[in-house]
């Protein structure tokens, strides 16, 4: 809405508040001093309403799909799916946000070199080679500089592994630079030699930090001699009103997206290509196999393939849910212990989000979302992986060897107190006629149906960027909390006529709440950090 940010401070889930709170309001302190509060330490991070982990906190010890790692879609885009640009920034920004699984959509280049783009739309291609470059940049911490403000733009980053999630449409000559290129550029941070057949069980972010994993599309060895490669021979790349026009292959994880755009071009979707066995090969922790979706009988638990350590099934949210339709219970044993991927439906043109909640809780690792937009879907994702560099260890009955998962209940007290400094919807809004009220919602994973008064709750309209509410909003006997990945979510709306613009917000995971007096640090609504803080007392009771 008009707001410019610098993009590595967003939100995302590296991009938690690290600087004191302003708590130099008038009515803010008036506030705090009726609470026999102490604006000093209430301004301290280290005492705000989230409790942020320490490093000395993170047990990065389990295997990979022991974690719910943060993850993006089509990662090279900045906007619309048909028409946005395609950038290394994209790459950048959600690096330094804590993103730890990017996607990377490769074709065949014009000029013998493979270029990465959105197929059948009318984003502008970016050479492989310069997303590669961009990625070692900013995928982790870095301690190579002596200017502090340059460093602390890549603390969201951290030190997690890197999952490249290739989307490969090119033949096999591009193929061959591919590797080329990725092994040249990334080094030693790059995992490779490993026989994809000879991994027993996945390795831990521990023994992956600071590396590069790739997940690619599983092609045997002997099916690599080039006269068994079925790569569709392409011409360069042609404009066309309606998009680019390829003839190519994808990859399993991205038919059905692929089908709906060519669909969408009014083209026919493009043939099948193997994947060459040494681009094949660097996908040994990641291993992408087709879904054996004919299998008569338990597929998810029985057949061969789903009992591979290191094979990872990916689906649109529309194909999964189908699947969860038949096979409910299978799938969330599935993913105790194989990796999962989960992205947008392809019709999601504008890069708006599900609720990743749905996934998550049926033990999905790699929920794959739109980060151009901040929306519900970013706001969760941000309320699970703040602070966190991109790896949360999955809650107890969501592991290998665990027991099923308890759903227990939740009773919550919120006082909505006062706030200072914030943000307006909109740059050309006056802060004299800006109504705030505070809405909060509970987000829980149970399938037990609440009503709808037991997870929302709102205050009475204010006036100003600084107000006192002193409101109490109480949610008793909520159903299907399961802590780490229950959220209570604040949103700060205008009150107008027709549709209240939404001015700020901030997500919290319900473990990691903080009861008694507390802060609230406020992202504007477009996810940018602000200076707005909302001041609140909570009381909670899980049972």
């Amino acid at each position: 809405m008009g707001k410019h940010h610098d993009e590595d401070h967003r939100a995302g889930g590296g991009s938690a508040h690290s600087t004191r709170a302003d708590l130099s309001s008038p009515i803010l302190q008036a506030a705090i001093r009726s609470h026999n509060g102490d604006a000093v330490l209430l301004a301290s991070p280290s005492e705000s309403l989230i409790a942020l982990p320490t490093p000395e906190q993170k047990d990065w010890s389990h295997p990979l799909s022991s974690y719910f790692i943060s993850s993006s879609h089509n990662t090279y885009l900045t906007g619309h799916q048909l028409y946005g640009e395609s950038t290394t920034d994209g790459y950048k920004n959600v690096l330094l946000r804590g993103c730890r699984c990017i996607e990377i959509d490769v074709w065949d280049g014009g000029d013998g070199e493979p270029e990465v783009f959105h197929g059948y739309t009318l984003t502008k291609e970016i050479k492989f080679e310069d997303v590669c470059k961009a990625i070692k940049k900013y995928a982790f911490t870095r301690d190579d500089s002596e200017d502090k403000e340059e460093m602390a733009k890549y603390e969201g980053a951290g030190e997690g592994p890197v999952i490249i999630s290739l989307e490969c449409h090119a033949k096999e000559d591009q193929q061959r630079k591919m590797v080329e290129i990725m092994e040249r550029v990334w080094g030693e941070m790059l995992v490779k030699d490993v026989e994809p057949e000879e991994v027993g069980e996945l390795p831990s972010p521990e023994e992956l930090r600071k590396r590069i994993v790739v997940k690619a599309k599983y092609t045997p060895p002997e099916q690599d001699p080039a006269g068994m490669v079925t790569a569709a021979i392409t011409q360069p790349p042609k404009r066309s009103s309606s998009g680019w026009s390829r003839r190519s292959s994808s990859d399993s994880s991205s038919d059905s997206e692929l089908e709906e755009l060519s669909r969408q071009a009014k083209k026919q979707k493009p043939k099948k290509a193997k994947m060459i066995r040494p681009l094949s090969r660097l996908g040994a922790y990641c291993s992408s196999h087709h879904f054996p979706s004919r299998d008569p009988g338990r597929p998810f638990v029985e057949h061969k393939t789903s009992l591979l350590a290191n094979h990872v099934y990916s689906f649109s949210e529309k194909v999964f849910a189908s699947h969860h339709e038949k096979w409910r219970e299978d799938i969330f044993t599935h993913n105790k212990g194989y990796l999962m991927r989960v992205y947008p439906f392809g019709l999601r043109f504008s890069s708006s989000n599900g609720d990743p909640v749905e996934f998550w809780k049926r033990g999905v690792q790699l929920v794959a979302l739109n980060w151009q937009k901040c929306d519900e879907g970013m706001m969760l994702n941000e309320g699970l992986f703040a602070g966190e560099g991109g790896y949360v260890l999955k809650p107890d009955g969501f592991r290998p060897g665990d027991a099923p998962p308890q759903y227990k209940q939740l009773d919550l007290t919120i006082e909505v107190i006062a706030a200072a400094n914030i943000p307006l919807p909109d740059k050309n809004d006056k802060a004299k006629s800006f109504e705030p009220y505070v809405k909060v919602e509970i987000h829980v994973p149970g399938d037990i149906p609440n009503s709808k008064e037991k997870l929302k709750g709102k205050t009475k309209a204010k006036r100003g960027v600084e107000c006192a509410w002193n409101e109490k909003l109480e949610f008793k006997g909520v159903q299907g909390v399961v802590e780490k990945i229950t959220f209570v979510r604040f949103k700060v709306h205008d009150e107008e006529f027709g549709v209240d613009d939404l001015a700020a917000w901030a997500c919290v995971r319900l473990d990691r709440m903080r009861e008694g007096l507390r802060v609230v640090r406020l992202f504007d609504n477009e996810g940018g950090h602000s200076k707005g803080v909302l001041l609140v007392k909570v009381a909670k009771r899980v049972y």
